[in-house]
């Protein structure tokens, strides 16, 4: 069990969640902007950059060395898509101070690292110019890694058609061609943005009786709260596309994006439960279908974006069969929307969706997204609860009927 307290420490939103259940204390800010291209991969490097160097530390390894004396202390950035924006995060764990033997305020020292790592792109200068240089080449190498798999390739290749002209199309990690003319001034710039106009929260998770308000002051300071909207795209009516491209593939990479006019909370539940039926799960139609009973993929998996009424279908399948595929991935949608699904099913969905939960619940990194997201939503788990509760067999059919295939992108062999 856990309970969850927010508070307002130097203008910054700051959460606390209580649970007995880890020996550890996880520490995170998170921040939050609009997603759009001239900032994606600057933050992304910026991200990069921040974890690596920090106050006195000159070089990773001094960092790290830090945090290993510190009886393994962690530290982690991270970036996300959220709905219309893009959010970065930079998260501690260390072991919780009551369950070491010295006298050691752990929570101090680690708010101190922190504190750290926000501050020190202020000062970059000239001297940081080949540490700059040596990340940005890293990042450009990984990004071209992550073009040489095909199947990560084929999905952004399905982004780049089905959202042209809208910013979804752009990844968390940003875009390859873009971080060659990024200079350090720029993220200077984009740290300064970042510190002063993205919405910031301070989340902190563990046994908490020992830590008081005043153990967080100072991470980040305001004069004023910033609290941005947390919305979706509104639902675009769809103009069927589907492109093929062709490359040196043994295996036949099938990407199909969908759009779903979903927007109460209820009707954002439904479309998450009928992903699972359809394609997000082990017991799903397209898993045992199309998979196991028509060996028509060697993969094949539905996703959602809820937020934002998006679904997707991504599957690995021979060159041969890629038409027969296609068709098979949209009959068992179409068994969705005419209801044909039994109580059974949709209650063993139902119940395995509530299990995924609790085992989110049970990881610290789990927890604290859970609970961002509930306080971006401005929901509770009750709220979950009883939308997911209120998912009838005629809800799924309605929602599933407003599910309405947009592109279809495959890679395939020459």
């Amino acid at each position: 069990m856990y309970n969850v307290q927010t508070k307002t420490i130097d203008n910054i939103p700051t959460v606390f969640i209580h649970t007995e259940k880890f020996k550890t204390i996880n520490l995170k800010i998170q921040f939050r902007s609009g997603l759009e291209r001239e900032r994606v991969s600057k933050r992304y490097l910026l991200s990069r950059m921040m974890v690596k160097k920090a106050g006195s530390f000159e070089t990773e390894s001094e960092l790290l060395k830090y945090l290993a004396h510190h009886y393994g202390a962690h530290l982690t950035s991270a970036v996300t898509k959220k709905g219309r924006d893009h959010a970065m995060s930079f998260n501690l764990e260390f072991i919780n101070s009551k369950f070491v033997k010295e006298d050691l305020n752990l929570l101090k020292k680690m708010s101190e690292v922190l504190k750290d790592v926000l501050k020190t792109p202020f000062e970059y200068d000239a001297e940081d110019t080949q540490f700059f240089e040596r990340e940005k080449r890293l990042y450009i190498n990984r990004l071209k890694g992550l073009k040489d798999n095909k199947a990560q390739k084929s999905f952004e290749n399905l982004l780049n058609v089905m959202f042209k002209d809208e910013p979804y199309k752009y990844l968390s990690h940003g875009v390859l061609e873009d971080i060659e003319n990024i200079t350090l001034e720029d993220i200077k710039d984009e740290h300064e943005e970042m510190m002063k106009n993205d919405e910031a929260v301070i989340l902190i998770a563990g046994h908490l009786d020992e830590v008081t308000d005043d153990s967080l002051k100072g991470l980040i300071t305001r004069d004023e709260t910033i609290r941005l909207p947390y919305e979706g795209y509104s639902f675009k009516e769809v103009t069927e596309k589907e492109q093929t491209d062709k490359e040196n593939v043994e295996q036949a990479k099938l990407n199909m994006g969908f759009r779903a006019d979903a927007n109460s909370a209820e009707e954002k539940m439904a479309l998450n439960v009928a992903n699972q039926m359809f394609g997000g799960s082990a017991t799903s139609y397209l898993f045992k279908n199309i998979r196991e009973k028509e060996s028509l993929a060697y993969q094949i998996h539905s996703q959602t974006d809820i937020k934002n009424g998006f679904l997707f279908v991504l599957a690995g399948v021979s060159p041969d069969q890629v038409e027969k595929a296609k068709s098979a991935v949209l009959h068992e949608l179409q068994r969705i929307k005419d209801g044909d699904f039994t109580e059974e099913f949709l209650s063993e969905t139902k119940h395995l969706m509530r299990v995924n939960r609790n085992e989110i619940v049970d990881k610290p990194k789990g927890l604290i997204a859970l609970v961002y997201n509930q306080y971006l939503n401005d929901s509770t788990d009750d709220d979950w609860e009883q939308s997911l509760s209120k998912v009838d067999h005629e809800l799924i059919v309605k929602v599933a009927n407003q599910i309405y295939l947009d592109t279809v992108y495959t890679l395939t062999g020459k």
